[in-house]
């Protein structure tokens, strides 16, 4: 946290921009992962239609994981 107790808000614009732009290249991604998993079979191919899923988790962690340590007052 700055001084006085308040968080930066620098910081936590950088963080929601960042979550902004992961989110929207969300169809970028689910249209590349379901042209790859046409070319695989089997578990290969489940597996590369988790990938959507595992983009929208990891860039929401990052973003609640930020301003959770923003607002707790650093590391």
């Amino acid at each position: 946290m700055a001084k006085g107790g308040k968080a930066d808000m620098g910081q936590l614009f950088m963080t929601f921009l960042l979550m902004v732009v992961g989110l929207a290249l969300t169809p970028t991604i689910a249209t590349s992962s379901t042209t790859a998993a046409a070319a695989l079979s089997g578990a290969a191919a489940t597996l590369c239609g988790l990938i959507p899923l595992f983009w929208v988790v990891i860039i929401l962690a990052i973003g609640i994981a930020a301003i959770y340590v923003q607002l707790k007052g650093g590391w």
